[in-house]
């Protein structure tokens, strides 16, 4: 009986995740970026890491999305929240600091096709919160990137929410 219930809930899974909208992510000039900088990894390492946990932040979102919707991000910049600084001591290393100066900034272009390549959404955005230290932490557990996956998670919350994208459960809709 446990391997009934354990098999139909895995098909459900996967069956769910094929109901899923799908996600393409391109980036700008990494050297370019505002502050990317790593704390204690090898910078080439650091951006490795940064780049898989974004792109899995947009996946999850893009999940959200109907069937056959393609979501495509160009990430232009980032400001990570909080600030590099030399930690003296014991551990002679880098740090990243968290202060009420230092929020994060996102700055990416999208595009939101339907099943038959018809642009549904377009637009720049220019994410930034600056009340970042004073909002209730409930990190997701997903990235290390937790004040900037939460704008992007704002973001997209609201883009459903305006109905400027479509959310999963509502009829797919072949025009603008």
């Amino acid at each position: 009986m446990k391997r009934i219930l354990l098999s139909a809930l895995m098909g459900a899974a996967c069956a769910q995740a094929a109901w899923a909208g799908d996600v393409k992510v391109s980036w700008g000039k990494m050297d370019d970026f505002t502050d990317i900088q790593a704390s204690y990894e090898h910078k080439q390492v650091f951006r490795e890491h940064l780049t898989q946990e974004f792109e899995a932040v947009f996946a999850g979102l893009a999940k959200k999305l109907p069937e056959g919707f393609t979501l495509e991000v160009n990430v232009k910049d980032i400001d990570l929240a909080g600030e590099v600084k030399p930690m003296v001591g014991a551990w002679n290393g880098m740090v990243r600091v968290m202060k009420p100066i230092h929020w994060p900034r996102l700055s990416f272009e999208y595009k939101l096709s339907n099943a038959q390549a018809e642009q549904i959404a377009s637009g720049k955005e220019e994410l930034r919160d600056m009340d970042y230290l004073q909002r209730i932490r409930m990190p997701s557990g997903n990235t290390s990137f937790e004040f900037e996956e939460r704008m992007l998670q704002e973001w997209f919350r609201h883009q459903l929410l305006s109905g400027a994208f479509p959310a999963r459960d509502t009829p797919a809709i072949a025009t603008k």
